[in-house]
């Protein structure tokens, strides 16, 4: 009997441990999620005077960038039917932005980006497909909630490799 329970008891540990492990192994960054970008990627503006907070793992550009880039996806927040909204509302009122941007960040270094996007460019919404109201549903950061937040990758970067 007690080698019966020995074994239960082994059985359990290995599969809570298992379980376990694959969550430390999964990546989450808040309330982020990631959609990958396939398409053109000649067509991407770029301009002088964007902001750029650099507290994170990476840059976050809040505006077009003056360098050239790739853009590998875009960074949003699923919660935009049912009990999300609650959550994404309670979200707002209760974490400080800095919490969302270094989400975002931490998103895009993992998906192999040097620097994360924030735009509401008109080209930009077009190739992504998406309107105003999009936006104001799905964008992870609060205080630009009629911009895209994308993960991007200088060419520079890109060509050293």
């Amino acid at each position: 009997m007690k080698t019966l329970m020995l074994s239960i008891v082994v059985l359990l540990g290995m599969s809570v441990g298992t379980f376990l492990q694959a969550d430390q192994n999964d990546q989450k960054f808040g309330d982020t999620q990631f959609l990958a970008y396939q398409g053109p990627q000649k067509i991407w503006p770029t301009a002088e005077g964007a902001s750029v907070i650099r507290d994170h793992a990476v840059p976050i550009f809040i505006g077009l960038p003056k360098m050239k880039y790739t853009v590998l996806g875009r960074i949003y927040d699923p919660r935009s039917t049912g009990v999300g909204i609650v959550g994404r509302g309670l979200a707002e009122g209760l974490f400080p932005e800095k919490d969302r941007q270094r989400d975002c960040a931490n998103q895009a270094r993992y998906r192999g980006g040097n620097a994360v996007l924030v735009t509401n460019h008109d080209r930009i919404l077009k190739a992504f497909s998406l309107t105003k109201d999009d936006l104001e549903k799905t964008t992870p950061l609060f205080e630009h909630k009629d911009k895209v937040v994308l993960v991007i990758k200088f060419e520079a970067e890109i060509a050293a490799k």
